[in-house]
């Protein structure tokens, strides 16, 4: 009895995944930042007026560091600055508070504290413990709901024909995206976690080939050779390792 052949996958996230694999670097990391760039133009041109938003920015302090700077390269001054009054009033009101906190000792005490448990090894301060909440950038959260959606994609489309010779044929998956899909096929999808096994073993080799020979090309013996793709394949080891740049 013959096993039925899965249907072709056609939805946004499948289609997106199959292009991004034709261009350079991680596919994920491809379409995650696309989908954050897409949730970034939306906010920035009526996201920003959002009473809900604005609040729950108010309170989370901002975007993070990553998610701030990328903003401000889309020519988002006006928008950052609606955001940043808020929350510099609130930081104004926080700080005359502390000032004539009756408590200061005390809260200098717990600062102490906080500090000599950095210094110890493997110390550190929970977030909600510093911030005073548990909330997200609402662009991390973006990211991570299109990561879990895409690795999920991947299982139906690692069954095809297409895909696992597209996947082959890429840069390949970045080491935290590889590590988040196998954790997820292995126990659950234990055929789809083998073949994305054997695309990511193919593409490590291949730019390890390219790395290596252009290693070899940096040599004055062979500084006379032509020089091919190969002399981009830093960028692609790079990418393996790291992921794009831009996601974190």
């Amino acid at each position: 009895m013959h096993q039925a052949k899965p249907r072709e996958d056609h939805s946004q996230e499948a289609e997106a995944l199959k292009q991004a694999c034709q261009r350079e670097g991680c596919p994920l990391c491809t379409v995650v930042l696309e989908r954050v760039a897409a949730a970034m133009e939306t906010w920035s041109y009526e996201g920003f007026t959002d009473r809900e938003q604005r609040a729950l920015l108010t309170r989370i302090r901002g975007f993070c560091s990553l998610h701030t700077w990328q903003l401000a390269q889309r020519n988002s001054a006006f928008q950052l600055a609606v955001v940043y009054e808020n929350i510099l009033s609130e930081m104004e009101h926080d700080l005359a508070r502390e000032q004539t906190n009756s408590s200061q000792e005390s809260s200098d005490r717990n600062w102490l504290l906080e500090i000599k448990h950095l210094l110890q090894p493997g110390g550190s301060v929970d977030h909600t413990q510093l911030t005073g909440h548990s909330e997200q950038c609402p662009f991390c959260q973006i990211r991570t709901r299109a990561e879990q959606r895409l690795i999920e994609r991947l299982v139906p489309l690692l069954q095809t024909e297409q895909m696992p010779s597209l996947l082959r044929q890429s840069t390949g998956v970045c080491r935290l995206h590889y590590m988040q899909a196998t954790q997820y096929m292995h126990t659950r999808f234990p055929a789809c976690y083998h073949i994305l096994v054997e695309c990511q073993q193919a593409c490590v080799q291949r730019v390890l080939a390219e790395v290596r020979e252009l290693i070899r090309k940096h040599d004055y013996r062979f500084q006379q050779e032509s020089h091919g793709e190969e002399m981009t394949a830093w960028r692609r080891a790079a990418e393996l390792c790291a992921g794009n740049p831009g996601v974190r």
